[in-house]
C-alpha cells in the first residue's frame, strides 16, 4: 500500500492527493518533505509512515532545504521519538550519523556503490566535501589511498567514527576544514577525484582538475536544469576534462536536479 492510499483515510480527500509518493530512510529515520497546506497533518502523515514502516522510530519533516558548504538541512521531528542520530547501513558499510546534524542523501546510495566499484586498489582518491563518508569509506575499502576533507565539525566526528567502524582508518587522511580552502594544499597526483560539490559551488571543480593527475577521473556532483547539462559538459571540455558520462542522480527542487559528469582528466 502506498503512503498516499494509507493517509486516505485519515485525511480530505484534497489533502490525501497531496501526499508524497516517497520519503528517504536514513537508518530508522524517515525524512519528509511536505507542501504547506499538509502541515496541519503532519503528525498524521507521520504515524502513517512508521505504520507502513515498522523499523521507523523517527519521521523528520524536511523544513529548510540544505544550502551552502554546510549542507545540512533543517529538519523538525513530526512524530515517533526525538532521538535522530541512527546508524544507516548501506551496500556492507555502516554510517552513524544524526539526521539533524549532518548531511546525507540515502538516494545517492547506488552512486556511493557505482563509483566505488571503479575505485581500484592503490589509487589515491581525493574526496572533498566527504560528509559523513559514504564516498570515504567504499573508496578505502576497495583499496584506496583516500584523502577526505570536511569542514562541518559534527559531520567530522561522524566520518571519523565511520572510518573506524568500517575498518579503513589506516588507509583515509581527513583533513577538517573548508574544501576550497584547503584544496590547494593537498598537493597533486590523485588518480581519482570525487567531488559532490554543495549547491552553487562549481567553482571547486576548478580547484581539483589541477590536483589529478593526466588520464585521472574525476566524478563531480552538481545541481543544475537538464537545459543546462550540454552548456556544463562544454565548459568541462573548455577546462581540459573529456566527459565521459552525464546522468540524473536525484531531484533538489522544482526544476533543478543533481547530475553527476564522469570526467577524465586530458
Amino acid at each position: 500500500m502506498s503512503l498516499s492510499s494509507r493517509c486516505a483515510g485519515c485525511l480530505p480527500p484534497d489533502a490525501a492527493r497531496l501526499v508524497p509518493g516517497h520519503y528517504d530512510i536514513i537508518g530508522d529515520v524517515a525524512v519528509v518533505a511536505l507542501p504547506d497546506a499538509l502541515l496541519p497533518y503532519r503528525e498524521v502523515i507521520g504515524r502513517c509512515i512508521t505504520e507502513e514502516r515498522r523499523s521507523i522510530r523517527s519521521v523528520c519533516l524536511r523544513t529548510v532545504p540544505a544550502a551552502g558548504t554546510r549542507r545540512a538541512a533543517g529538519y523538525a521531528v513530526i512524530y515517533g521519538r526525538e532521538e535522530t542520530e541512527t546508524l544507516h547501513r548501506e551496500y556492507g558499510c555502516s554510517y552513524h550519523l544524526d539526521v539533524k546534524a549532518a548531511c546525507y542523501h540515502s538516494r545517492l546510495a547506488s552512486e556511493h556503490h557505482r563509483v566505488a566499484g571503479g575505485v581500484r586498489e592503490g589509487e589515491r582518491v581525493l574526496v572533498p566535501f566527504a560528509g559523513v563518508g559514504p564516498f570515504v569509506v567504499p573508496a578505502a575499502q576497495q583499496g584506496a589511498q583516500v584523502t577526505a576533507i570536511e569542514m562541518d565539525p559534527d559531520a567530522c566526528r561522524y566520518l571519523r567514527e565511520n572510518i573506524r567502524e568500517n575498518g579503513v582508518e589506516d588507509t583515509v587522511t581527513v583533513f577538517e576544514g573548508d574544501a576550497m580552502q584547503l584544496l590547494p594544499s593537498c598537493g597533486g597526483g590523485f588518480d581519482r577525484a570525487i567531488v559532490p560539490a554543495p549547491y552553487g559551488l562549481n567553482t571547486a571543480l576548478d580547484e581539483v582538475i589541477p590536483l589529478v593527475s593526466r588520464g585521472g577521473v574525476i566524478h563531480f556532483y552538481t545541481f543544475t536544469v537538464p537545459e543546462e547539462t550540454d552548456i556544463l559538459a562544454t565548459k568541462f571540455r573548455g577546462m581540459g576534462c573529456v566527459v565521459n558520462a552525464m546522468r540524473r542522480c536525484g531531484d533538489a527542487g522544482p526544476g533543478a536536479s543533481r547530475w553527476v559528469f564522469d570526467l577524465r582528466r586530458r
